[in-house]
């Protein structure tokens, strides 16, 4: 038996690994995880120990252990100073963290390009450093070698969040629980940021090996849904409309679904809009019924008026009992829909 190659091509997707669902952070919700202001500012703020979270030096102990840093275990040291878009000769530098012990230069990039005057960041540094210790970092979703020859060690958000993680129970004790709420969704939103950005492996070597059965499978789909489409409006030009003043035609369907609907949205009163929706899929055709205004009830008060058959299904509308192949001729279905529209619309005088 030959098998279409659209048939192995759903097979080898099904056998992909299914998607998790991963619950949106607070700061999607809000759209500001590709905000590089809006994160550095959170940064800043959980980078101060002086601030009111509670979580004391934790976001910037995670951050001394990362590189090859020998004085990691001395810690950050006292009286640190954090402060934001520190202006320079040739830019501005996102975060400028200081201590008693230490100078650090922080770049964080979230979808921007690298193009910072890392020579002049460095030369600030130094100029501001007195002595100190001196580090630089550049944050990005994925590893880069930019600014290395001027000493930035290159810090992926996915590893920082990791860092911070592994010491998070060490300082939790007296930290504000409003905080710690905030703060978990501020490392979920990081980590987003890294594992969101692309598209499962999986599914990119499927595309990738059998391009051309994808491509093929796509321009059906497509001729399918443009042919869904022409059914809809040809049996819309069927239909008779010009008696009833209250009825308004439209085609709708949803972008990623396999179905198409010609609506009749029918005025019956003030209180009640009835839509009258029958669809097409590859199934066939289906009539279903709901008030767009009003409730069941009276969409059910109004077909028992208008003698209306239905099947009492649905906890918003109801199903109308008849239903036609994929391929049935229009002059059978156009009829049955005329009649229901007929109906409703004079149900007011009914």
């Amino acid at each position: 038996m030959v098998v279409h190659p659209a048939t192995k091509l759903l097979a080898d997707f099904r056998a992909l690994p299914s998607r998790k669902e991963r619950p949106r952070t607070f700061l999607e919700i809000a759209s500001y995880p590709h905000y590089e202001n809006a994160c550095s500012n959170i940064l800043a703020f959980f980078m101060d120990p002086e601030e009111s979270h509670g979580l004391g030096t934790l976001v910037l102990d995670a951050l001394m252990f990362t590189g090859d840093n020998t004085e990691a275990e001395k810690g950050i040291g006292g009286n640190v100073s954090v402060e934001r878009e520190v202006i320079t000769s040739k830019g501005r530098i996102d975060l400028l963290v200081t201590s008693d012990d230490h100078a650090i230069v922080i770049e964080n990039k979230i979808h921007a390009g690298v193009s910072n005057p890392f020579s002049d960041y460095a030369d600030h540094l130094g100029h501001i450093a007195d002595g100190r210790s001196k580090r630089k970092f550049l944050l990005t979703l994925y590893p880069t070698s930019e600014g290395s020859e001027w000493g930035f060690t290159n810090l992926t958000h996915e590893e920082f969040v990791r860092q911070i993680r592994s010491r998070l129970g060490l300082y939790v004790s007296d930290v504000d629980a409003r905080y710690l709420i905030v703060f978990l969704d501020f490392l979920n939103t990081l980590e987003s940021l890294q594992k969101g950005s692309r598209m499962d492996k999986g599914f990119v070597r499927l595309l990738s090996e059998r391009t051309n059965d994808v491509s093929s499978f796509l321009a059906g789909v497509f001729g399918f849904k443009d042919e869904l489409r022409k059914k809809v409006r040809d049996l819309g030009n069927i239909i008779v409309l010009g008696r009833h003043q209250d009825v308004r035609q439209f085609f709708w369907r949803e972008q990623d679904e396999l179905y198409d609907t010609l609506v009749h949205d029918i005025r019956v009163h003030e209180e009640l809009l009835v839509a009258l929706e029958i669809y097409i899929s590859a199934e066939g055709w289906g009539i279903y019924i709901w008030p767009r205004r009003g409730d069941r009830s009276e969409l059910l008060d109004l077909l028992q008026r208008s003698m209306v058959t239905f099947d009492d299904e649905g906890e918003e509308g109801v199903s109308h009992p008849a239903y036609f192949d994929y391929d049935e001729d229009l002059d059978r279905i156009s009829p049955v829909l005329q009649e229901i529209i007929d109906k409703l619309a004079t149900g007011r005088e009914a």
